[in-house]
């Protein structure tokens, strides 16, 4: 079952400090095997369909072919996924909600989506990541 966790995080920008939430997915051994089987499945399916293509299924089938475990299991791998990050700028003093993709890990720079400043987001201490 997929569940939003919330973490506490420091904001900076330039000299000014503040601090966030963090909101996260985070899944669990049901929902990750199921992530997993359909990367893979998707990945024997593109082998599949690439089967027609003249030349390029030398290449392709085996590619898919071997990418659909590699890849099953590195999405197996993956406990949680940011969603976004919601606070009070530190240079602007307005509340911001900020995206983030999947790949996206802390520490990290970016921008304050009201005022454009720099933000640095970074783990508070104390707060382990699990």
């Amino acid at each position: 079952m997929t569940t939003m966790v919330q973490r506490p995080i420091v904001l900076k920008s330039g000299d000014a400090t503040g601090e966030g939430v963090l909101h996260l997915q985070t899944f669990d051994a049901k929902e990750r095997k199921i992530r997993a089987a359909k990367t893979w499945a998707l990945m024997w399916l593109l082998a599949v369909l690439s089967l027609p293509i003249i030349i390029a299924h030398f290449v392709l089938v085996p590619g898919f072919l071997i990418a659909g475990p590699v890849l099953a299991m590195k999405r197996y791998r993956v406990t949680e996924v940011p969603d976004h990050v919601s606070g009070l700028c530190p240079s602007g003093k307005e509340e911001f909600n900020l995206r983030l993709e999947a790949s996206d890990h802390l520490p990290m720079w970016s921008y304050c989506p009201v005022c454009n400043a720099s933000l640095q987001l970074l783990e508070k201490e104390g707060v382990s990541a699990a």
